[in-house]
């Protein structure tokens, strides 16, 4: 082969043989191109795959339910269209806590779920509003990323999402008879990824992406939900600004303002996280970075870090003066 080439190049002329060199490259980097191209396709759709395929599980168990009786919205009289944000996070649901200063299960889940319903539905009574958003800020399942968490097979955290779920939306239908509107923002926690080790996660790779899907089946179009389409951050808008939404585990409380900002080109009013199981609101300039508590408690290893802290989850009303209320999920 190589002596018929030598024979062939023999009666060309150097540039000849640079143009026939450059052009094999360029074929050469094509075939790359379309290589790179068919992968990043496949892994589309292997993504989707999986996707389709959990869903269609879900449907499966969804099926074993009982019907739900879906409420109505019944505006409050006297309410002056004012807006609050319920922040649901850090249920880690089925996960056993068991130690000094905290018991929880999911029989406590559903208890503590209910007490914060019950006392939104008070607080939104005693304010008078009537447009309610459900944030949902992640970490709704104990998932598998941990060794303790990872004793059970892949149905069993299906299980932890259809659980979870059902909740949310028994709860959501029991807000609904209190308020004109109610709307629905999902987002990822990081305990719901597929893949236990944080370094080689892909964020839409997370069972919590069944949340919305299973909430629009279960409670129809009657409450709008905005998903953050694979990623741990979204963004609504309430009363005309920007509300950033996000679980937190990749943020910094420093720099979460400047860093929505800068993705938005747009200054957020506010920033709402969750993840580190510790009420917080700062005033950053007039720009608001919210923290949510957890439903779950203190657990053992924050007992082992010397932190105990009251189960609770955050309602922010916006009156004409901004309220917000870190609601005790115990009592």
């Amino acid at each position: 082969m190589q002596y018929y080439k030598n024979k062939a190049t023999k009666y060309l002329s150097d540039e000849e043989i640079e143009k026939i060199e450059k052009a094999k490259d360029e074929l050469y980097k094509e075939r790359c191109r379309l290589s790179d191209q068919r992968r990043e396709n496949n892994k589309i759709l292997r993504e989707e795959a999986r996707f389709e395929h959990l869903v269609d599980v879900l449907k499966e168990h969804m099926e074993l339910l009982s019907e739900i009786h879906l409420n109505d919205y019944n505006p409050i009289s006297g309410s002056n269209n004012m807006s609050a944000v319920l922040q649901f996070s850090d249920w880690h649901g089925y996960k056993l806590v068991d130690n000094q200063w905290n018991f929880y299960n999911y029989d406590t889940m559903v208890q503590r779920a209910n007490t914060i319903v019950d006392k939104t539905i008070q607080k939104c009574k005693l304010h008078k509003v009537n447009h309610l958003v459900v944030e949902i800020n992640g970490d709704m399942i104990e998932g598998l990323i941990h060794v303790s968490s990872r004793t059970q097979a892949e149905e069993d955290v299906i299980q932890q999402i259809l659980g979870v779920s059902e909740l949310l939306a028994h709860c959501i239908n029991k807000l609904k008879p209190h308020f004109n509107t109610i709307k629905v923002v999902t987002t990822l926690g990081n305990h719901g990824r597929l893949v236990a080790n944080k370094t080689e996660v892909v964020t839409k790779e997370n069972f919590e992406m069944l949340i919305p899907e299973f909430l629009k089946l279960r409670l129809g179009n009657s409450v709008p939900i905005i998903k953050s389409n694979g990623l741990d951050f979204v963004s609504y808008e309430l009363n005309g600004d920007l509300i950033c939404v996000a679980h937190g585990q990749n943020d910094k409380l420093t720099t979460v303002i400047s860093d929505f900002a800068k993705m938005y080109k747009r200054v957020p009013k506010e920033v709402h996280l969750g993840h580190t199981h510790s009420y917080k609101d700062i005033n950053d300039c007039d720009i608001f970075v919210t923290v949510n508590g957890c439903l779950e408690g203190s657990d053992d290893y924050a007992v082992s870090l010397r932190k105990i802290t009251n189960p609770s989850q955050n309602l922010i009303i916006y009156d004409t003066d901004r309220c917000i209320y870190a609601l005790k999920a115990n009592n």
